[in-house]
């Protein structure tokens, strides 16, 4: 844990969920041990959300995909500036990893990559 060097509605927050979540025209994560993720535009329609995974009852998350990847809601807060903004990009991936070596070693660090590159100052992470 690192404490906020300045206010949150000054912060660029990236979204990132475990929910199997993936745009249209992406790959289905379909395994186990998947530890790929995808990366999705923030701007992406509900419509073209699809998810992918074999761990929980996904109906609810099918009617309402901000269940499980709230990116209009943080959207709206961005909009109503009690986030300074919204990462252009969210990640996702499939939970359910049964290795904890294969998340901190091969998942975790691409992350976190990514999110260095994107330049943002905090993650809201979600679970499925």
């Amino acid at each position: 844990f690192t404490p906020l060097a300045r206010p949150l509605s000054d912060c660029t927050v990236a979204l990132i969920a475990s929910g199997g979540i993936y745009r249209l025209g992406q790959t289905a994560f379909h395994f186990k041990d998947d530890t790929s993720y995808r990366a999705i535009d923030v701007d992406t329609p509900p419509a073209e959300l699809r998810i992918s995974h074999f761990a929980y009852d996904t109906s609810d998350a099918r009617r309402d995909v901000n269940v499980v990847f709230p990116y209009q809601t943080l959207k709206d807060l961005a909009r109503l500036g009690r986030i300074g903004a919204l990462s252009q990009r969210a990640y996702t991936f499939m939970g359910g990893i049964y290795s904890a070596r294969k998340v901190r070693e091969v998942l975790a660090p691409a992350l976190a990559n990514q999110l260095v590159r994107d330049e943002v100052d905090v993650s809201i992470m979600v679970p499925a």
